[in-house]
């Protein structure tokens, strides 16, 4: 398999992709720090909680509603709103203006653009893609990602307090160049979704045409709730999905009540420098994903000969202990091993967690478990933006306390799920034997 047997949109989106992820995570981390000196930490929470919920109902719209009027069109108006946010940013942050209220609100609008963004841009690759080029493409995706946010994380570091405002203006400039892209370079994909057959696409097609109608609106989103509440039923997938909402949602600490903490409590000297808290934050995330960058390949081949629940019991445990230590440290070489330790831990349990998911949902409904799945990490990004409220009120040793019990029962009921796994796999086997 290589880069260029693979369908041009693809192509396009993993190379545009990797410079939006690199400009917005030099913003992204730092927006936590920036709202709680101006806000406050306890109202900062509760803003970036606002706005994770704006953004998962509107890539749940978005998701509908995409395979209805198009991939495309919806990726596009989502753009614009981003340049638009992005522009109003710039101007909220320059020498001529600083308005919080402004930056505030034109940082939901742009939340709510990448909201609608990701879901359809993930149809589209799955869209125009076969089975064995998924494997190469998620692959190269993980790894410019992570690319992507070393640097980000690298320049945000260094720009963002005291060059804000050229910061958010190189961040408009690739918008308004992605936004071209989009436009002039970018193919509508939905006509080759295979999942969706020639006379159900006739019928979603009429279906919008009448949409005005109340009754057609309705008829939407009983659609909607009867598929999620099927999903809620299914105990096997729910004991799943809170383990992983509990394992994410320490990894979304780090850029919240971990960042909020080493700028208020850390300095240091190291290595003859000076070392502010938005320092040794930026570090961290930079041995995270330089590591995952250039370890996860070989580190995946090295452990494969353990059993799974090997693997993601230790994986578990090195996790939460790297984030509880994070927590309340502030001695600066423990901080840096920690970032280490979670990041092995992070190598050894993802995996994993991916291979329990494919066990457990049926193939019958798959697109929607997917989806629920999804969902997972906006409920994860949730209890992070509230664990920066909640560390308001309670001291550090407490906070770390607070992600040692988070971890241990994700660990708990990750274990329920892989016994139910295979369970169900000797049971598919006794079956066939038969």
């Amino acid at each position: 398999m290589k880069f260029s047997d693979l369908h041009p949109n693809i192509k396009i989106r993993i190379c545009t992709d990797f410079f939006t992820d690199l400009t917005q995570k030099t913003i992204l981390p730092f927006m936590a720090i920036y709202l709680s000196t101006q806000i406050g930490a306890g109202w900062a929470g509760v803003f970036l909680t606002v706005n994770i919920l704006a953004s998962m109902f509107a890539g749940l719209g978005a998701g509908y509603w995409s395979d209805r009027i198009g991939r495309k069109k919806l990726m596009v108006l989502a753009q614009s709103l981003q340049v638009f946010a992005l522009i109003c940013l710039a101007t909220a942050n320059s020498p001529w203006m600083n308005s919080v209220p402004l930056t505030c609100f034109m940082f939901l609008l742009s939340s709510i653009s990448s909201g609608i963004t990701v879901p359809i841009a993930g149809a589209m690759i799955v869209d125009v893609s076969s089975e064995k080029e998924r494997q190469y493409v998620y692959g190269l995706q993980y790894w410019t990602t992570n690319v992507a946010i070393t640097f980000g994380a690298l320049l945000g570091g260094l720009l963002f307090e005291p060059f804000r405002f050229l910061l958010f203006s190189l961040v408009c400039v690739e918008s308004i160049a992605t936004l071209l892209i989009l436009i002039f370079c970018i193919h509508e994909t939905m006509d080759s979704h295979q999942h969706i057959s020639t006379d159900l696409t006739k019928k979603i097609r009429r279906t919008t045409l009448a949409n005005t109608s109340n009754k057609a609106r309705k008829s939407n989103l009983s659609n909607v709730i009867n598929t999620y509440r099927t999903i809620l039923k299914d105990h096997r997938f729910m004991v799943f999905f809170t383990a992983t909402v509990l394992a994410i949602s320490l990894e979304f600490q780090l850029d919240k009540y971990i960042a909020v903490r080493l700028k208020n409590e850390f300095t240091a000297e190291l290595l003859g420098f000076h070392v502010s808290g938005l320092h040794m934050f930026s570090a961290i995330i930079m041995i995270n994903t330089v590591l995952v960058a250039l370890i996860a390949i070989p580190f995946a081949k090295w452990i494969s000969h353990l059993n799974s629940r090997t693997i993601i019991t230790v994986g578990l445990l090195l996790y939460t202990a790297g984030f509880a230590t994070l927590a309340f440290s502030n001695w600066a070489w423990l901080l840096i091993a920690s970032a280490g330790i979670l990041t092995i831990g992070e190598l050894m349990y993802a995996p994993v967690r991916q291979v329990i998911l494919a066990g457990i949902i049926p193939d019958s409904n798959r697109a929607a478990y997917m989806a629920a799945d999804g969902l997972s990490y906006h409920l994860a990004a949730l209890l992070g933006s509230l664990g920066l409220t909640v560390g308001t009120f309670i001291p550090s040793y407490m906070m770390a306390g607070l992600y040692l019990s988070m971890g241990l029962a994700a660990l708990y009921f990750f274990r329920v799920s892989l016994r139910a796994e295979n369970g169900r796999q000797q049971n598919l086997s006794y079956v066939d034997a038969s």
